[in-house]
């Protein structure tokens, strides 16, 4: 949950709220609904022959009044890993809620913000289950759903957007706390996870280039407070994990009925510490690139061929590499309710640190969300 950290907040505040006065964020409702599936195999003897997840998104957003709104966010989720020798092992059922309330402070330029996770979703695992559960948690692979629950938590934060020359420029800044839980609890071994205090800050940018193009930019940091474990004799102790640095760009070009998008994003996790001792095989990088040419067939549907390269870096050895190619196509069905429908495939590799070679990795993934609006 820590790592999926995203800047759409802040570059749309730069845009959409000069216009809004003193009216909520959100001033319509909204329900989304959809499938979400995604799979990668794995080949040469890594131990592992697949690891897979479907999930079922379920969001709702309601004004409240003219300066509040509200989201409510959860998922019902299904993962499964399957080891070489072609047993599987899975988990399920439904994810933590998250609920958001927004509020525009003054009349157009920020909003404040105060999150809350309710511990709906499953939160402990048998020693089996929990590595399940971590192997939908990699950066790298990047699973719709990272966890089906952890525990009790709010956030508070506050965003703030502002005109500069030619440019949109926002800040945001939040702070995060999160109960304890325990993610192993099995007849043999029981862990016990108390979360540091989380703060994060952000900046973004956007700007109008000529009469065709738009750019955007977004830089997140990430800062913990140090977490504690403890799990009877076996494990006790702390870990401070590292700061987290998130660079976004994002270009788009529009003639006619083609729109041209590049979409870039860098995660670098810096290295943590263990009871006080540093552990550098912490850091990793993973590098995200992708390129859209949408092309508007008719008024109610847009075709979008991409193609998408994706690198991790993690420290000491080489991590992976992955490629991808696919079609997203976005419909209207009615003047209410409209979708978006993706399908995704790629080779790759992941490097084998105990053959000391590359082994093959085919990603998949399908998607379909459906929106109503009024």
């Amino acid at each position: 949950m820590r790592t999926r950290l995203t800047l759409g907040a802040v570059l749309l505040l730069a845009g959409p709220l000069s216009a809004q006065g003193a009216t909520a964020l959100y001033t319509h409702w909204n329900a989304l609904t959809g499938f979400e599936f995604q799979r990668y195999g794995f080949k040469q003897g890594l131990g592992i022959e697949s690891a897979s997840q479907w999930s079922l998104p379920l969001v709702v957003v309601a004004p409240l009044g003219r300066q509040m709104s509200l989201d409510i966010t959860t998922h019902l989720a299904h993962s499964e890993v399957v080891d070489s020798a072609g047993n599987a092992l899975s988990v399920s059922g439904l994810t933590d809620t998250q609920l958001r309330l927004l509020y525009t402070v003054g009349r157009d330029r920020a909003v404040a913000s105060l999150s809350v996770n309710l511990p709906t979703g499953k939160r402990s695992f048998s020693a089996a289950q929990f590595g399940v559960s971590s192997s939908m948690s990699s950066n790298f692979l990047s699973f719709p759903v990272s966890s089906l629950g952890t525990s009790f938590g709010v956030t508070g934060g506050l965003a703030y957007a502002v005109p500069a020359g030619r440019w949109n420029v926002g800040f945001a800044g939040s702070v995060r706390f999160q109960g304890n839980y325990e993610p192993v609890h099995d007849s043999s071994f029981t862990l016990s996870y108390n979360p540091g205090l989380e703060g994060r800050l952000r900046v973004g940018a956007d700007r109008v280039i000529g009469s065709r193009a738009r750019l955007l930019l977004g830089l997140t940091y990430s800062t913990f407070s140090t977490d504690e474990f403890s799990g009877g004799a076996v494990v006790n102790g702390f870990f401070n994990p590292g700061g987290r640095i998130i660079g976004e760009l994002g270009y788009a070009y529009n003639w006619g009925r083609t729109t041209l998008t590049l979409g870039a994003w860098d995660f670098y996790r810096m290295a943590g510490s263990a009871n006080g001792v540093s552990t550098p095989d912490t850091k990793e990088s993973v590098l995200n690139a992708e390129f859209r040419l949408g092309r508007q067939l008719s008024p109610k549907l847009v075709i979008e061929p991409l193609v998408g390269f994706r690198q991790w870096s993690p420290s000491g050895y080489r991590g992976g590499r992955l490629a991808t190619f696919g079609v997203n196509g976005r419909f209207g069905l009615t003047d209410r309710l409209s979708g978006v429908a993706s399908a995704r495939l790629g080779p790759g590799w992941v490097y084998d640190a105990t053959r000391h070679r590359r082994a093959d990795v085919s990603a998949t993934g399908l998607s379909v969300y459906l929106r109503y609006q009024r």
